[in-house]
């Protein structure tokens, strides 16, 4: 660090080897030198001499100033100002902070090399969840406090890999799909992806955490019977959700009641879980490897060498809201699914209620309804929405 010096401690020559500083303008030194001109200065014309013949002084000075301004330039101009009489001290480069946007950036496309990058961001909690493919914890952001969702899946030899554009590494399933979900617009109903890391034995996503919430397949066992409108009101989020992986291009094909997260305090769902899902295909999937919840299983994978994805979710949203009004499941075990009748459990069910099931669940994929077809049936779109607070439900939210 260089240390300041007031301009009045400097001698004459110093004082004239610095620049000036911003702002300040320039004094050329007094000369009182008479010597020869030296090389490369310039001499003076004729015209600029005395009618004695010999040059006034101030035109000698003159001259050596430019000599002096010439030299100045050309020591400045290759070794810069390096003198000891600089005013200013030296300033370190200029490190912007990190950046703290909540959400990363939707291109994201590197991994985590390790766990220590992780740990510097985020604090695990509690266990809320396991299954077959990771645990779930709650976790905070370090820098604000953040609530999310943290969840670990170990690397094993099952573990499915997906290419999706901008990606040219495979990734695995659940992270591939997830950046899938985030392009614009989002879906206010499917769970969003914050940050993800790979470490040597697993994969570590972080995802948002909504709160006060829970499965919606332990607020169905809660509630027993829901009523119409509060079912109604909860399915036409999980058919929004559903519709809008598919415009992603995302075949979730786990779609269930322990699926959807629900926010107690406003009956708001999330779909979570993309572990079992697929890249959209038009030409179907093979009926040998479907990896969904047996329950919810259409029978054409029992029956057909092949399933479709919307078939298969329209089928899987008709268990839904059998399970939703009725406070059990349609179908036992694989010959109920492929050759058993829909018997309904809630005789106060309405004509319309019973007929949205009745078209989801019918056995040919073919006859089923499209989601969009669906959002149009008389009973989703029933305007007399009371609220779900005076429908009669006991919630015990």
């Amino acid at each position: 660090m260089r240390k300041w010096q007031s301009r009045s401690q400097l001698s004459p020559d110093d004082e004239f080897m610095c620049p000036p500083l911003p702002g300040q303008v320039p004094v050329e030194p007094t000369v009182t030198s008479t010597g020869p001109t030296a090389q490369g200065a310039v001499e003076a014309s004729p015209a600029n001499r005395s009618s004695t013949g010999k040059p006034t002084l101030c035109r000698k000075r003159k001259g050596i100033r430019g000599f002096l301004r010439r030299v100045w330039k050309a020591m400045r101009h290759r070794f810069g100002c390096c003198c000891h009489c600089s005013a200013v001290d030296d300033v370190e480069p200029f490190a912007p902070p990190a950046d703290l946007d909540p959400e990363p950036d939707p291109d994201h496309s590197a991994v985590k090399p390790n766990n220590e990058s992780f740990e510097s961001l985020f604090n695990i909690g509690e266990m809320i969840g396991s299954g077959g493919f990771g645990r779930v914890f709650k976790g905070t952001r370090k820098f604000d406090g953040k609530k999310v969702a943290i969840k670990e899946i170990n690397k094993i030899d099952n573990n499915r890999y997906l290419v999706i554009p901008g990606h040219p590494e495979p990734l695995v399933t659940e992270v591939a799909l997830l950046l899938l979900m985030r392009q614009e617009p989002r879906s206010p109903y499917i769970i969003q992806l914050y940050e993800w890391f790979e470490h040597p034995e697993k994969f570590t996503l972080v995802m948002e955490y909504p709160e006060p919430c829970e499965s919606l397949l332990d607020f169905i066992r809660r509630n027993s019977t829901l009523h119409e409108t509060t079912a109604r009101i909860i399915m036409r989020q999980a058919v929004l959700a559903v519709q809008h992986c598919i415009e992603r291009g995302v075949f979730h094909n786990d779609v269930h009641a322990d699926n959807f997260l629900l926010m107690k305090n406003k009956l708001e769902v999330k779909l979570i879980d993309f572990g079992c899902g697929q890249l959209l295909s038009s030409d179907g999937y093979d009926s040998s490897i479907y990896l969904g919840l047996p329950d919810s299983c259409p029978p054409e994978a029992y029956t057909r060498p092949r399933f479709h994805a919307i078939p298969t979710n329209v089928w899987s949203l008709g268990v839904l809201l059998y399970e939703m009004v009725n406070a059990c499941s349609p179908f036992f075990g694989r010959t109920d699914i492929t050759e058993g009748e829909v018997i309904f459990e809630n005789s106060n069910l309405s004509k319309e209620c019973r007929d949205l099931i009745l078209q989801c669940l019918t056995k040919d994929p073919n006859k089923r309804p499209t989601l969009e077809q669906m959002l149009q049936h008389e009973w989703i779109r029933n305007d007399l929405l009371v609220d779900w607070r005076s429908s009669g439900d006991s919630l015990a939210l």
